[in-house]
């Protein structure tokens, strides 16, 4: 694995965790570039949850392998494997809810640096 390019992704994806245990997708900001389609679908997702009074909690990604198709000054693409944490669902009233348990999928991840550090600018399940 590059080491580098999997603490910038479990950076990113710390962060990812953080928006949906909030239940604040504008937290996505620090995680993806304005106008990627995978923060419209995590966006859309915390907001589903927060209109029925619920937060994701445990969403965080592990990445078991990460390696560098292409990487420039402002640009890479990483092939990364990566597997969700076991999460649930916590409603208002204190109940929770278990999510489904998540298998080990392989995605390719293009990064951009941007003014407040790297983002992801799209990630496809291969």
């Amino acid at each position: 694995m590059d080491l580098i390019w999997t603490i910038i992704m479990a950076i990113l994806d710390k962060d990812r965790a953080a928006a949906f245990a909030d239940a604040d997708a504008t937290r996505l900001d620090d995680v993806y570039v304005e106008g990627s389609r995978a923060r419209a679908a995590d966006a859309a997702t915390i907001r589903s949850y927060a209109r029925r009074d619920g937060r994701v909690l445990g969403a965080e990604l592990r990445v078991l392998t990460c390696r560098v198709v292409r990487a420039g000054s402002d640009r890479a693409t990483l092939d990364v494997v990566d597997v969700l944490s076991p999460s649930r669902v916590e409603w208002g009233d204190g109940t929770t809810t278990e999510l489904p348990r998540d298998q080990p999928s392989r995605h390719r991840v293009t990064l951009h640096r941007t003014a407040d550090g790297w983002r992801i600018a799209g990630s496809w399940l291969r």
